[in-house]
């Protein structure tokens, strides 16, 4: 099945990957689409640029039931999700309501690398936001209108974001007025991992919808810059001009806190969406230096340019803040 998209509905528009989608897609050079931006009731919708091509759908996903989600998508031929937290155990209602409206294909919300990490003499650690998003992949990729052939699907999987808002511990250099930055990290500083651009992932995105025959009924890796917390802690220093330390946790304390979250000192801040053992497993398995996509996994030729890397963001990022 080809599908050449003209109308795509958006869920989650406003949010950290959403609204790189919904840029992504206004801004692509490949193709024009209608798009139908899903957001929260009493919102409005953030978008940097004027578009007569952009229609704001106000929808409680909390609540809404497959039939009225149906209703909304009628004529749609691509649906991305981009829902986070909570929200992400309402991507099957969106589902459901999209193979009401017969809707072509599907892009669940992925935009990650989950990790099993096994502790020395311990049992595998499968922390509830990577099973939350397991669980959720794998009901996309098997929902029955997929199974029927009815409808395809794309799964975009990528790096951690360095470059997401509103994350002062993932990402504290989006603080101008700091007068210096502390990056977390367990075990090995100089282990590589795939660290990827939002903005990259956004129209790595798009530019699969505007090849559907690469990318129907696949699972797509973007990789972006692939580097280490010291590299990353050394261009900070340089282009910030201003003091960077890397706060060390060894493995054995990472581990003890992640078993035993309330043992989290409180000298280790975690300014974030995410919950403090999570953010502890995730530099752990960077640690270990097992956070990357092996070649054959990652398809970032798909972007048609250079990926972002950390580098070229900091250079950029201070250069307009001075």
């Amino acid at each position: 099945m080809t599908i050449q998209a003209q109308k795509v509905a958006l869920f989650g528009a406003n949010g950290r990957v959403g609204n790189a989608l919904l840029h992504a897609l206004v801004n692509c050079k490949e193709q024009r689409f209608e798009i139908l931006a899903f957001i929260s009731p009493m919102s409005t919708l953030r978008l940097s640029v004027r578009s007569e091509f952009v229609t704001s759908v106000h929808l409680d996903i909390s609540s809404a039931s497959p039939e009225e989600i149906g209703i909304k998508l009628q004529g749609v031929d691509i649906v991305l999700s981009a829902l986070g937290g909570n929200l992400l155990d309402r991507q099957r209602c969106i589902q459901d309501g999209a193979a009401l409206a017969g809707v072509k294909r599907f892009y669940p919300s992925e935009f990650g690398m989950c990790q099993i990490p096994i502790f020395p003499g311990s049992q595998p650690i499968l922390h509830p936001t990577w099973l939350q998003k397991l669980q959720c992949l794998e009901s996309a990729i098997r929902h029955p209108a997929v199974r029927s052939g009815k409808m395809t699907y794309t799964v975009i999987g990528c790096g951690e974001l360095f470059d997401a808002p509103g994350e002062d511990t993932l990402c504290p250099w989006h603080d101008s007025n700091a007068e210096d930055y502390t990056l977390y990290v367990v075990g090995n500083p100089d282990a590589l991992m795939d660290y990827s651009s939002v903005k990259d992932v956004a129209e790595f995105l798009v530019s699969t919808i505007c090849h559907p025959e690469y990318s129907e009924n696949r699972i797509l890796g973007f990789r972006g810059d692939h580097t280490s917390f010291s590299e990353v802690a050394s261009s900070l220093k340089r282009h910030s001009g201003r003091s960077v330390s890397l706060k060390f946790i060894s493995f054995e304390d990472a581990e003890n806190w992640i078993t035993n979250p309330s043992l989290i000192p409180k000298d280790v801040h975690f300014d974030s969406g995410f919950p403090g053992d999570f953010l502890l497993l995730l530099r752990y398995v960077q640690g270990q230096g097992i956070f990357w996509r092996p070649r054959g996994q990652f398809q970032d030729h798909l972007l048609q340019r250079e990926p972002l890397s950390v580098d070229e963001y900091f250079q950029a990022l201070f250069s307009k803040n001075s």
